[in-house]
Formats: structure tokens, sequence, C-alpha cells
């Protein structure tokens, strides 16, 4: 496998950029921080996968919302060119493969890898500095053991079909065990001695137990039947009870006499024309009678006018910001109320979590999204967890059933839990989305002043959505794929296995759990979380808690911002507090009283100088004049109906009204309550009634209790008879599991033997390749220390350097162990049968001097002949000896 080219989307500092690679050697040159561990790190997650996140670890995840990932070239022997794109947003980073026009996913990819694993490609196919200071596998059973690993012998085939051997046999035997397979058949060839011995003594019981309870179940029908009648006896008479204020007010409309003063349609018209008339003319008798009082004080100049015409402009002025004062007493207002209910707010989440931030400066609120979204995955996989529990525990409790069941049934089953299964739809994800919606558009259009509140409430309606939808899809997956996964229906030995497995698994989830709980704890202060099911609500809880704490900070400045904007308003009527009583009054009252103020001052200057005191006595006389026609003409319409003026019009119709709504409350009361008290109930009758019917009805449902147990203890005394099997059924059952014990013993000293066979033939392959490792080991040794030491060998296990003198590893200079760790890695390359992957080297020679880099150069040149090398540095004099041997150089900083 080589790489052609790189495509990086987003990475790191990586945006964008294409790199292409040649197909032997080359050197790819950039300053410190330009991101040559960074392609490298890119590379292995493309070949691998993105790594799980953890703390110490750097993060590649581009923080401007680019997609994380992107796309790599490769070409294969014999296979030609392959593409492949990897996301991690995009199927939780699964890789997508294509090969001409054959796409494809993870299975394709690792059948292309041949083997290549994470581990493989960093011991072996990476050279990085730390990785050059380790001495570990220098020991001549380490290295047999390293070139086992790696299946240079050829022999790493053998050595897994003998483990597979040795695991074979641990699952179905061991001395000391109890669960496994041949451990429970010998037990269960015991029990079965000592039952068929038991069997011969009760067979007479079964009939009398089938007497016994058909009895029971004909007084059970008979019991239900009455407590049936009752119940709707009952129900009835706590509906009576429930609706018994209705029922009096029924009884009291039914025993009023209707007025036979009742007014029509046309009256109430005519009656409501003639009080809109007098309506009118009584109000122009005011306002001609106030025009002649104000009129009257016009002809003398008193203290308040004079002062009025001095101050006229400034009156006139102020009164102008009448609509800036209502506007900032509505806004104090709403803020005096906002900041209340923040503070009820956090009051009661106080009250009920015990939180105590004196502001939103002392917690992170990204701090505890990131530990409640670990918490979250965490409640994820121990949902997960029991879910796969609670599937093999079903199948341990079901194993031998299944077994002795047909093909057919198990597969008719499978079918039927699958499509029941996929018949669940996710409706809670589009309710949360619905009120999301609903919750936006109010505070955009209806409550704009709780836009905040209803935007938090929004947001947690989408997350809880999401959450659900998230939840649904984990679920679904988890159980397709353990449908998928579960094959032949699986033996209780081997469910039991790896139930322990998942338990255990669970307890460390567990642990995790608790101490990601006391993190937050510790962040927030107050009590613990009480119950896991609750934290959803803990979590939205404390996102609003943090809002709310933001919004009384930005209400309380807005309060003291209007407040020093109210007091400078307020002392602008300072003028006149010996003129109005304005000490009392708040700025929307004061703005009124001088609004009066002004309007009387300002007609009294109108009618200054002016005498119309005699016109407005005229226009008074003529208005009553008027008033008293229409009482005339209306004489015979007030006698028809009742009244005896026009001022007690309005009394009349609301009394004609009162009576109308009357009539049409019997008439509904009649339609409901009818068919509810076919007869007349007296008062308290009711209660008496639903005791002795409470009463009839406790006792037949106890009765009923005491029949339905007895009628299951005779259910499972039968069943637990029937289940004992008969005396020949257990003698069967007996030769068949000697039949199977006697083959599963075969089977295992079988494994036994061919286990033991093969871990010595692949021990023998190792030893015989280890020389071949050395030889070419040496020949790299010799071109990178010139000559220096030409020849690898062991010398009672330890390794020794040949060449102007024998020296033992321990006694070489750091730069020449460097040397050696490399030459070994070469050696192993050069044994492996396959070219399963370039060979990158990042800045893997800081102990060298100038002459060890140039012959390092002239190693890799020959390297490239056969591998593609791939070398990452920032040494500048590196690249001169690439020139020197006429190898590609690249350099980063044109491309990022």
């Amino acid at each position: 496998m080589k790489l052609i080219r790189a495509e990086i989307t987003g990475f790191g500092k990586y945006r964008q950029q294409v790199i292409s690679f040649e197909a032997q050697n080359q050197l790819l040159f950039g300053p410190n921080e330009i991101g040559k561990s960074t392609l490298y790190q890119f590379i292995q997650c493309m070949l691998f996968g993105f790594p799980p996140r953890r703390t110490r670890q750097k993060d590649y995840t581009p923080k401007d919302g680019t997609a994380f990932g992107g796309k790599l070239w490769l070409a294969f022997p014999g296979v030609g060119e392959v593409y492949l794109e990897r996301y991690k947003q995009v199927d939780r980073g699964r890789v997508k493969v294509r090969l001409g026009e054959q796409v494809g996913g993870e299975k394709l990819w690792k059948d292309l890898l041949q083997g290549l694993t994470p581990a493989l490609f960093s011991e072996v196919f990476t050279f990085q500095q730390e990785q050059l200071s380790q001495l570990d596998h220098l020991q001549e059973e380490e290295m047999q053991q390293v070139l086992l690993s790696l299946g240079i012998t050829g022999s790493r085939q053998l050595m897994e079909q003998g483990q597979q051997y040795q695991k074979e046999n641990q699952k179905n035997f061991r001395p000391k065990g109890q669960r496994l397979p041949l451990n429970e058949g010998l037990g269960q060839w015991q029990t079965l001695q000592y039952r068929i011995q038991e069997k011969e003594a009760a067979e007479d019981r079964v009939q009398e137990l089938l007497a016994n309870r058909q009895t029971s179940r004909e007084q059970l029908a008979t019991r239900r039947k009455e407590q049936r009648a009752l119940k709707a006896a009952l129900s009835q008479a706590k509906e009576q009870e429930l609706h018994w204020q209705q029922y009096e007010e029924w009884q009291t409309l039914k025993s009023l006499k209707q007025s036979e003063l009742a007014l029509t349609p046309e009256q109430v018209q005519a009656l409501e024309g003639v009080y809109q008339q007098y309506q009118g003319l009584t109000a122009q008798l005011k306002q001609i009678e106030e025009d002649y009082y104000q009129a009257k004080e016009a002809e003398t100049v008193t203290p308040q006018y004079e002062f009025y015409l001095q101050h006229e402009g400034v009156i006139k002025s102020l009164l102008k910001q009448q609509v800036k004062g209502v506007r900032l007493t509505d806004e104090f207002h709403r803020s005096m109320a906002r900041q209340d209910q923040l503070l009820g707010e956090i009051n009661d989440l106080e009250t009920q979590y015990g939180w105590q931030l004196p502001s939103v400066e002392t917690v992170s609120l990204k701090e505890l999204d990131d530990l409640s979204q670990k918490l979250g995955q965490i409640q994820e996989q121990l949902q997960e967890n029991q879910l796969q529990q609670k599937w093999l525990s079903t199948e341990v409790t079901a194993g031998e059933s299944a077994q002795a069941s047909s093909a057919g049934a198990s597969n008719e089953d499978e079918a039927s839990d699958k499509t029941s299964f996929n018949r669940q739809k996710p409706s809670l994800t589009l309710i949360s989305l619905a009120l999301a919606a609903v919750f936006l558009l109010l505070g955009i259009f209806v409550l704009p002043q709780f836009k905040a509140i209803l935007g938090i409430a929004a947001i947690a309606c989408g997350i809880g959505g999401a959450l659900w939808e998230y939840h649904q899809r984990q679920q679904t997956a988890l159980k397709q794929g353990a449908m998928a996964k579960r094959g032949p229906v699986a033996t209780p030995r081997n469910s039991q296995e790896q139930l322990a497995r998942l338990q255990e698994q669970a307890e460390q989830l567990r642990v995790r759990q608790d101490q990601l709980a006391e993190s937050l704890h510790q962040a927030l202060g107050g009590r613990k979380i009480a119950a896991w099911s609750d934290f959803p609500d803990y979590q939205s809880d404390y996102h609003r808690y943090y809002q709310s704490l933001l919004d009384l900070d930005q209400v309380t400045a807005d309060l003291q911002t209007q407040d020093e904007a109210y007091g400078a308003l307020l002392q602008e009527f300072d003028f006149l507090s010996n003129w109005l009583p304005l000490q009392e009054l708040d700025l929307v009252g004061r703005f009124e009283t001088l609004q009066q103020f002004d309007q009387k001052l300002t007609r009294q200057k109108q009618l200054q100088g002016q005498q119309k005191t005699t016109l407005l006595a005229d226009q008074r006389k003529e208005m009553l004049t008027k008033i008293n026609q229409l009482a005339e003409n209306s004489q015979d319409l007030l006698q028809q109906t009742g009244v005896n003026s026009l001022g007690e019009v309005p009394g009349r119709i609301q009394q004609a009204q009162g009576q109308a709504k009357q009539m049409q409350r019997l008439e509904e009361l009649t339609k409901i309550l009818t068919p509810l008290y076919p007869e007349p109930v007296a008062a308290g009758s009711l209660g008496v009634k639903i005791a002795r019917l409470q009463g009839q009805l406790n006792e037949l449902e106890t009765t009923e209790t005491t029949l339905l147990e007895q009628t299951q203890r005779q259910d499972l005394e039968l069943e637990a008879l029937a289940k004992d099997g008969t005396l020949d059924e257990l003698r069967q059952e007996q030769a068949d599991l000697e039949e199977f014990l006697g083959q599963q013993l075969i089977d295992w000293g079988a494994r036994k033997v061919a286990g033991a066979a093969l871990q010595d033939l692949a021990t023998d392959l190792s030893e015989q390749q280890l020389p071949q490792l050395l030889q070419q080991a040496g020949h790299y040794l010799q071109i990178l220390t010139n000559g220096k030491y030409h020849t690898l060998y062991f010398e009672e296990g330890q390794l020794v350097l040949q060449g102007a003198q024998e020296m033992g590893i321990q006694e070489l200079s750091t730069g020449t162990k460097d040397q050696l760790i490399m030459a070994l890695r070469f050696g192993y390359l050069h044994l492996q049968k396959k070219n399963l992957c370039p060979v990158i080297i990042d800045d893997g020679w800081l102990n060298y001097d100038s002459q060890r880099k140039r012959q390092l150069a002239q190693l890799l040149a020959e390297i490239g002949q056969k591998y593609q090398v791939i070398c990452l540095s920032s040494d500048r004099e590196m690249v001169s000896y690439y020139q020197d041997f006429k190898q590609p150089v690249q350099s980063l900083a044109s491309i990022v």
C-alpha cells in the first residue's frame, strides 16, 4: 500500500489543504508548529478511525465548525487506486471506501488492510524519537516474540489456532468451574439420578388439584360478576356526589317563579335607543354647566391663574414628556415584576437543589455541560448494558426450551420480535420540536418581555427531543445488532459468561458515573442527584438557574438606569409643589394632575374677557326642556316595561337579561342532570349509599383476592408437577446427557493435544528466522555507522555488535543506540512478506550529528527503492542531504 494524495477538510490547523506523496523516499520539510505531527495523526485517523477523546490527549477537532476529517487516495498492489473518506460527524466516523465501481465500508477496508492494525502501524511502520530510545526488544526471547506478533515467520496462524483450541477448552471445562458446559453437564447427570429415585412417589396429587382448581374458578367468576354490578352502582353514586352543587342549582331554578314583566327583544331595543338619547342630552347638559361655572370664575383673576400665566411655557413643555413618563413607568414596573419573577425562580431552584452561587462568574457553563455530556454518555452505555443483560438473562432462562424447539419456530419468533420492534415510532421527538416552535413564536410575537425564558424553554425542548431521538436510535441499533448477531439459539453456558462480563462492565460504568456526579456536585454545590432518572430535569434546571442569574444581573442594571431617569423626571415637577397636590402621586399621576390643571386654566384663559354666562344659561334651560320632552314622549314605553324614569332603564334591561340567563341555565342543567338523577335524591343520602356500596365492594375484592391466590397456587403446583416429567422421560434424558458428555470429553481432549503441538511448531519457526533478521539489520547498521559496525549476534541471550571491536548494547552511545533500533526496525520491514504500509518517520534523528544524518539519508534512499518512505522534519540540514542523494523534498510552508 502506498499513499498518493491527502485532502484535509478540517484537522487541527489544516483547512482544505491537499498534499501529494511520492511513490518512493521523500522529505516533507517545515518549521516547528507547521503541522508535521498533525499530518501524521491525520493519516493514522484516516487509516484506523478517530480515537476516543481523552482529557490529556491533544484534540484536533476544528474549533470553527469545519467538518472534522478528510479524504485519502492510496495504491494497492494488484488492486489499483483506492479512495477513502472519513468524517467524525458522518456515520459516527466510519470509513467510506471506493474501489473502481465498488463502494464499501469498514469490512471492505479491513480486507484491503490485510491484517494491518494500529499497533502494528505504530510499532513497525512509524519512527518517532521516543520509540527509538526503547531497548525492551533487544533480548533474544523478546525479539522472537516480536517476530511472532508481526506474523513474519508465517507461524502466527499456528499460534492463533493453538490459542483458539485452549480458549474453547476453557469455555467447556475447568477443574473448579461451576457454570461451564462440561461442569454443568456432570452436575445435571447427578441431579437426574436423584429425580429418578424421587419420581415414583407422587402421582395422585394431580387429580386432586385439577378438581379443586375447577371449583375455585367457578367461585371466582361469580364474585367478579357481582363486583362489576357493585362498581357500576358505586360509580353512579360518586358521579351524583360530584355534581351535587349543580343538582341543587337545578332544583332551585325549577322552583323559581318567572316574572310576568319579561321584556321582548323589541322592547329591549327601544329602551336602549331612548336611554342612548337620554345619555347624550345629559352629557351635553353637564358640559354646559361646567362651562357656565368656569365663565363665572373667569370674571376675576386668581393667584393660581397668575401663576399659570407666568409658567405656561414650562408647563406645556413638561406635558410634552408625558408619553416618555408613561413609557418609563411601564418599563420600571415590568422590570420590577421581572426581577421578582427571577428571584422567585432562583430561590425555588436553590431550595430544590441546595445551589448557592453568588454570581455567574463563579462557575463555567462549558465545564458543567462537559460533565453533563459525559454523564449522558455513561447513562447511555449503562442502558445499552442493561438491555444486553436483559436479553442474555432471557437466553439463559429459555436456553433448553429454545434448543428443543424447531428451527422454523425460532425464525418465526425472531421475525415477530423484529416486526414489533420496528413498529415503535419516536412520537416524543415530534412533540418536543413542536413545543420548541411554539415557545419561539410566543417569545417573538406574543410575549416579547419573556423572550429569554421562552427561548430557554424552546432550547430545552429541542435538546430533549434530540436526546430522545438519539436514545431511540441507539436502542434500535442495539436491538437490531443483537438480533443480527444472535444466529442460532445461544446455550445457557455461553450466555452466562457474557452476562458476567456485562455485569462487571456495568459496575465499572457506575463507578465512573459516581465520579462524574461528584465532580458536578463539587462544581455546583448543593445536594446530589437522588435518582439518575431525574438527571435530564437536573441538567435543564441548572441551565435555567445559570440563565436566571445572568438575566437578574441585566434586570438589576436596567432598574438602576430607569430609577435614575425616573428621579430626574420627578424633579422637574418641584416648581408646582405649592400649587398642586403632587407629593403622594407617582409620575403618571403627576402628569394627569398637571394635564387637568392645564386644561382648566387654558379654558379659563379663553373665556377671560368674554361674558358668556347669559348664553350658557339659555343653553342650559333649552337642554333641560329637551330632556323633559324626551321623558314625556317615552312615557308609554316606560309604563309597558315597568320603568318609572329614564335613569332606571339600565337596571330594568339588566334584570330582563338576568331572567333570560336563568332560563338558559335551567335548560342546560336539565339536559345534563336528567340522565344522572332519574329519581329525586335527598341531601346526605349519597354519602351513606357510597359508604355501603364501598364496603360491599371491599368484601368482594377480598374474597376475589383469596380465590385468585388459591387458583394461582394450584396452577403453579400443577405446572411444577407437569415440568417434572415422567419416569421414562427422565431416564431418556439421562441417556441423552451421557451421550452428549461422552462426545464433549472426546473433543476436549483432542483440542488439548492439538493446541500444544501447534504452539511448539510456531516457536520453532520463529527461531529459524531470527538469524535472517540479524543479518539484514547488520547490513543496515553498517550503512548507518559508515562501516563501524557490520554484524549482529546473540551471546548468552544478549545482543552484541561486531566491527573493529565487539560492543554490548549497554556500552553504546545514545546516537548509536538510536541507529541500532532503527536498523532492527528496518530489518523487521525487510522480512515482512507484504508491503502493508508506507514508512513514516517524524524527526527520528534528534541525537544524530551531521555524519549520522548523512548516513541516514543514504539508507532511506536505499529503503525507498522497495518501500514508500515519508520523512517529516524541521531539520534544514536533512534537506541538503536529500538533495545530495537526489531524493524529492516538499515544503509544507507552501501548502499550509
